[in-house]
């Protein structure tokens, strides 16, 4: 399973609601399943700065960080690399939300791609 989003934050502000898989059939897991997760800025390296925080069911993943940033103009693509993209891994069951929350604290727009890859691992699903 595959959920993939791309949007943009304005300058000074917080993702509302404050969940970037919010909305999605995969948001709540179906039964026990690994996640792994790309998250990264789409713009220069000098607006370069967007915050996440990543949480699967009451798990922090991670705490707040800054996203890595692809530089169209330098990577030329618009999409993750699995080797190199998926650095946010976890498990969870039935029933657990994925979570990554999104804050702009720089003085631009920031655009951004969110990928992630949820694999069953067995057991009873809901």
């Amino acid at each position: 399973m595959i959920i993939r989003k791309t949007s943009s934050l304005a300058t000074g502000v917080t993702l509302n609601p404050n969940n970037v898989w919010a909305g999605s059939a995969y948001e709540y897991l179906k039964g026990p399943a690994f996640v792994a997760i790309a998250l990264y800025s789409i713009t220069t390296q000098a607006l370069s700065g967007l915050l996440t925080t990543c949480f699967i069911g009451g798990s922090l993943i991670a705490e707040e960080f800054t996203v890595s940033n692809h530089d169209p103009a330098i990577w030329g693509k618009n999409s993750p690399d699995v080797q190199n993209d998926f650095y946010l891994t976890g498990g969870g069951n039935g029933g657990d939300r994925i979570v990554n929350t999104l804050r702009n604290p720089t003085g631009g727009t920031i655009a951004f791609d969110a990928t992630a890859i949820i694999t069953p691992a067995g057991g009873r699903r809901r």
